[in-house]
């Protein structure tokens, strides 16, 4: 899939060292976009931000960094996040708040940071990464985890009403079951299981998770903001 509109575009990725963030980040640069990527942990990539995406402080240096090298941002991309599996009765207040933080708060800091430059430049896409676990509940997964991912979808629908009148989109892509490490590793013995609950009767790959992401980033998607897709293999239906 090629978007030559992404040719020389300003990019930033969140949780570019993850599965799905070095997968994004390859795939717009094939494209021809000027890639940044921010992580925890190191990734391989030419313009790379080491740093907490949870620090306000080192969003906005990172932020300031790009736009006075590169002059401007074009699309944001958030998502990173973090997955604790720990049953509802054993999270503590501490837990709850760092992943609302890691996963909620990074998006709406970052989001005040680029949607004015978005704003003044008449043009911009954010992509949030939600989950189907904000739109069921978690089950394999933290109900703060959830109820994060959750929040993602309504932040989304706000971001888009803010900059739909100055050309910028802002929209969220929801992850179902998708064949990854994690997912192996989580529920070991439940795959065949998981299969047999998704109409695809499979479960997902990671680049059919990132191929609608670069959809929605692009001019194809131009009457698209405020929307939530699903990539699911039909295990939730709208």
């Amino acid at each position: 899939m090629h978007f030559s509109e992404f040719e020389g575009k300003i990019v930033l990725i969140t949780g570019a060292a993850g599965g799905f963030g070095s997968a994004l980040c390859s795939a717009f640069a094939e494209n021809g976009a000027v890639v940044h990527g921010t992580d925890v942990r190191k990734a391989d990539i030419k313009h790379f931000h080491t740093g907490d995406i949870g620090d306000a402080a080192f969003l906005k240096r990172m932020v300031d960094s790009i736009v006075q090298e590169s002059g401007t941002i074009d699309i944001l991309i958030n998502n990173a996040g973090i997955c604790p599996r720990v049953p509802f009765d054993r999270i503590t207040l501490d837990e709850w708040q760092k992943v609302l933080h890691v996963n909620l708060t990074s998006i709406f800091v970052l989001s005040q940071l680029v949607l004015p430059r978005f704003i003044e430049n008449k043009q911009g896409a954010i992509v949030n990464l939600a989950s189907l676990a904000g739109q069921v509940g978690g089950i394999a997964v933290g109900a703060h985890y959830s109820a994060s991912k959750a929040a993602i979808q309504s932040l989304t629908k706000t971001l888009a009403r803010i900059g739909g009148p100055h050309g910028v989109r802002v929209n969220a892509a929801a992850p179902g079951i998708i064949d990854t490490a994690i997912t192996r590793e989580a529920a070991p013995g439940q795959i065949v299981e998981f299969e047999r609950t998704i109409p695809l009767q499979r479960l997902g790959r990671a680049q059919e998770v990132v191929a609608p992401i670069l959809f929605l980033a692009s001019d194809a998607a131009s009457y698209i903001t405020g929307a939530t897709l699903d990539i699911n293999g039909g295990l939730r239906m709208n």
